[in-house]
């Protein structure tokens, strides 16, 4: 049973992940770790969250949700979605996007983000759609 959870990378170990998303080719996870320790990006502002899935009590994936930091709007940013590689295409991803925008319309009236090729389809079966904006691939209106 995956349970999800708000967490701190301060008591949340990450470095298997983070490992393992290097070798897959995702260096995002390395950067969040750095953002994370230089606190240029804590996900603990207003309606900001970084949202973790365990299955037992090891982190299999996470994803974050900021402010975006791109555009001058008031509008949150979907971040550093990741699931290990033994535990996708369970859902876990889709529930983990879901937890971290739950109750977001309270802060924000629409979230954006940038997908890779490999997930743009994935973000639109969530409702997200194409935009051609700087620094967005996709955004979903909240409210």
């Amino acid at each position: 049973m995956i349970a999800y959870r708000p967490i701190s990378l301060d008591d949340t170990d990450v470095q298997p992940l983070s490992d393992e998303a290097w070798r897959d080719g995702y260096p995002f996870v390395e950067r969040m770790l750095h953002d994370w320790k230089s606190g240029a990006n804590r996900f603990d502002g207003p309606g900001e969250r970084l949202v973790g899935a365990f299955d037992d009590d090891t982190l299999v994936g996470f994803c974050g949700l900021n402010r975006d930091p791109y555009v001058s709007e008031n509008a949150g940013r979907i971040r550093h979605l990741y699931v290990d590689l033994a535990h996708r295409h369970a859902g876990i991803a889709r529930a983990l996007v879901a937890q971290a925008l739950d109750s977001a319309s309270i802060w924000f009236p629409r979230v954006r983000l940038r997908a890779t090729p490999a997930s743009r389809s994935f973000y639109e079966l969530l409702g997200f759609l194409v935009v051609d904006e700087t620094e967005a691939t996709h955004a979903k209106r909240l409210r």
